[in-house]
């Protein structure tokens, strides 16, 4: 299967702020992204059911998977994880410059202001300092490579196998209570942050993003990074071949899946870096 690389403005549902803004902290995240909807090529007009966004002004990212059920009723939940990821980038801007981020607030806020009807999983990560601080709802996260070694891995929240907690809108009923996970890690200079919806860790092993960082030659740029891992995701996502950490995962609850998990495909990449003046 041959994947064509394509450019983030096919792909992504909000817009990336300047990065010309000083950072607050002593650390920066430099930040790329890529996105493979699962249907592109059946329909190159799609959206797929994942959204994301990043915002180096306030040092954040964040990606919301939508429930792929709703689709049994005809309802596309990608256009509820677009509208969060969007009300959440809003709210950021909004805030005062130098004001940290309450994370939990803010997602709850943005949640709050989605209209659409769906539901999906949400992960979103500030750099506060030298502190990766998250919250997260459901199956979408991230890990941190040290020296290219996988080091952190968030937590994932699910009521059953391939069940996540989620946010959303249930026609006659509104939004539910949600529980929210909150969590941070110490980052250094030189860590990689990959972060994305359950369609890189569906089909990928820290094992082999470790293989990906290490194979990369010098100075590597985020979007690359996020492009080579995007693709060896997607690639393994049609395998019939490859034992996934999804089959693995399916196996040990006594459920029978071969090969990779086909999905939409969310990857981020943040290079932790000294903000230089």
């Amino acid at each position: 299967m041959i994947i064509k690389k394509r450019s983030l403005s096919d792909f992504q549902a909000t817009v990336s702020v300047s990065d010309d803004d000083e950072s607050s902290g002593r650390l920066k995240m430099d930040m790329g992204t890529c996105y493979f909807p699962k249907d592109f090529d059946s329909n190159p007009e799609s959206l797929g059911q994942d959204a994301h966004f990043i915002c180096q002004e306030r040092q954040a990212f964040g990606v919301a998977d939508g429930v792929g059920g709703w689709a049994r009723k005809g309802i596309d939940s990608g256009i509820f994880a677009r509208e969060l990821m969007s009300n959440y980038l809003a709210s950021l801007r909004s805030l005062n410059p130098g004001r940290a981020v309450d994370l939990k607030e803010t997602l709850l806020k943005a949640h709050s202001k989605t209209a659409a009807t769906g539901s999906s999983t949400a992960c979103v990560v500030s750099l506060e300092g030298d502190r990766l601080c998250y919250a997260n709802v459901g199956d979408s996260g991230f890990m941190v490579f040290r020296g290219k070694r996988l080091v952190y891995r968030s937590p994932t929240q699910q009521n059953y196998f391939n069940r996540p907690f989620s946010l959303g809108n249930w026609a006659g009923e509104g939004k539910r209570p949600v529980s929210v996970f909150l969590g941070e890690f110490d980052v250094e200079q030189g860590d990689v942050v990959v972060a994305g919806s359950d369609g890189v860790f569906d089909n990928l092993f820290g094992s082999e993003i470790e293989e990906i960082l290490q194979e990369s030659e010098g100075e590597s740029w985020p979007q690359d990074l996020a492009w080579s891992i995007a693709t060896v995701a997607s690639m393994n996502s049609v395998s019939q071949e490859y034992d996934s950490p999804f089959a693995i995962a399916a196996e040990s609850e006594g459920i029978e899946h071969v090969g990779g998990k086909i999905d939409d495909i969310t990857a981020i990449v943040a290079l932790i870096e000294l903000d230089q003046p």
